[in-house]
């Protein structure tokens, strides 16, 4: 899925696993923490029984440690102090407990055993924590300390911590998708925005939010780089329409004296030559002039010259006006568009690109051109479509180039840049330009979206 491609997506997922994790190892930590504290506390209630026993012994023999015993058990406010003291042939001295647990062994800093006081007689076994010695006589002295609800409260935390998990997973998703989405946000910006400059409209620029983070500075860049272009084009504007005033005119007198030499002359073969001067004169003004229309559409030039107009009226008026000079090549065109479709468009310059196209048809195509539009969702499309013999598919990208002029064409008057200006007009609306096979014959579309 193209999803899994995305470095925004990307960004999120690596944004949810990372505060998962954090999550995990806090909870982690937390209940290690809190297991440990459990234990250590227990243990050291009983080590400290012990100790106190132990000395009691060892001051005043096996008696008075019994009596310390039963002191301390019928002391015990808490009610989790569990101690057994065993005399060296095994028997019972004092304590709450009936026997020496199982499993337990003589000596053991800490051990735990699911017990049942004697003292707590018809309720259920506790977990104990338990301490065992051995003295030297043979004497064992157990002492413990019930972790039953240390551990219970233990339980209820790892629930609590699995509930807080859960409840993680969809915050964390939340957070890394609104992460998304903001970053989602702030690109869509300048995707737009480039957008409408790669159409043509280079006044657009990429707004600030006033955070002056790294956003902020992506966009004073850009817009920087886009006043230098905008500069640019300007004087490239200047540029072009100096050049073709300056061609024209030159042109235009050299064509001036053509004619003039062409009225005076009475050599046949003079004014034969004269009269494809002319021909060859005109030809370069057209040049001209459509590589001048490729370079300024190219350069987005243009835009600020759109306008609503009937496409479907134009197509009909390019019928009437080839219909004669079709007729004589033994070619119909017929028109297939629905009644006063309007777009807004550079209606010149559409109107230059469908000459040129109808003109490729009469020249290359076969005798029948079929000129139509239909509109879609977002745009446009117009087709001059022939039943000529098309244009392979191999060489259909070479056809676009500039002054492209493939086999079939090269005894056939013309500079090769019909294709190419449509191609920019495609691009200066928006769209592009579509060469398909017409079957027979090729089919020529251009996609204009304003």
């Amino acid at each position: 899925m193209r999803w899994r491609h995305s470095v925004i997506w990307r960004f999120a997922a690596l944004i949810f696993l990372m505060q998962i994790a954090c999550v995990l190892a806090a909870l982690w930590a937390v209940h290690q923490f809190t297991a440990r504290s459990v234990n250590h506390a227990s243990r050291e209630v009983a080590v400290g029984l012990r100790d106190d026993i132990a000395a009691t012994y060892a001051a005043a023999g096996l008696g008075a440690a019994g009596a310390t015993v039963r002191n301390r058990i019928a002391n015990d406010r808490t009610g989790q102090t569990v101690i057994l003291l065993l005399s060296p042939r095994g028997e019972t001295v004092a304590g709450n407990l009936d026997r020496w647990p199982a499993g337990v062994g003589v000596s053991e800093e800490w051990h735990l055993a699911n017990l049942l006081r004697n003292d707590r007689r018809g309720r259920e076994p506790e977990v104990i924590g338990l301490v065992s010695t051995r003295f030297p006589d043979g004497t064992r002295l157990l002492t413990g300390h019930v972790v039953e609800n240390d551990l219970r409260f233990g339980g209820f935390l790892e629930t609590a911590l699995v509930s807080a998990i859960l409840l993680a997973v969809p915050l964390a998703g939340g957070a890394a998708w609104l992460s998304a989405a903001i970053i989602r946000r702030r690109l869509r910006s300048v995707i737009d925005t480039a957008t409408e400059i790669g159409t043509g409209d280079m006044g657009r620029r990429i707004a600030l939010t006033g955070s002056d983070d790294m956003f902020d500075a992506l966009a004073r860049a850009i817009n920087g780089m886009l006043d230098r272009i905008t500069g640019l084009v300007g004087e490239l504007r200047l540029v072009t329409d100096g050049l073709a005033h300056d061609l024209r005119s030159p042109l235009t007198r050299q064509r001036a004296v053509i004619e003039n030499a062409l009225s005076q002359s009475r050599d046949e073969a003079a004014i034969g030559a004269m009269e494809r001067a002319l021909e060859e004169s005109d030809t370069l003004v057209r040049m001209l002039n459509t590589a001048l229309a490729i370079s300024r559409a190219e350069a987005g030039i243009g835009r600020g010259s759109f306008a609503p107009f009937d496409i479907a009226a134009m197509l009909d008026d390019f019928q009437d006006m080839y219909g004669a000079v079709a007729e004589d090549k033994g070619v119909t065109i017929a028109v297939d568009a629905p009644p006063s479709l309007v777009i807004r468009a550079h209606r010149e310059l559409v109107a230059q690109l469908l000459s040129n196209l109808i003109d490729n048809a009469l020249k290359y195509g076969g005798d029948r051109i079929l000129l139509s539009a239909r509109p879609d969702a977002t745009s446009l499309r117009v087709s001059v479509a022939d039943n000529g013999p098309g244009i392979a598919e191999a060489r259909r990208a070479e056809a676009l180039k500039r002054f492209a002029r493939l086999d079939a064409s090269r005894h056939i008057t013309g500079a090769g840049l019909g294709l190419s200006l449509a191609t920019a007009a495609a691009r200066l609306h928006g769209g592009e330009l579509i060469l398909d096979d017409a079957k027979p014959g090729l089919l020529v579309t251009v996609i204009l979206a304003p």
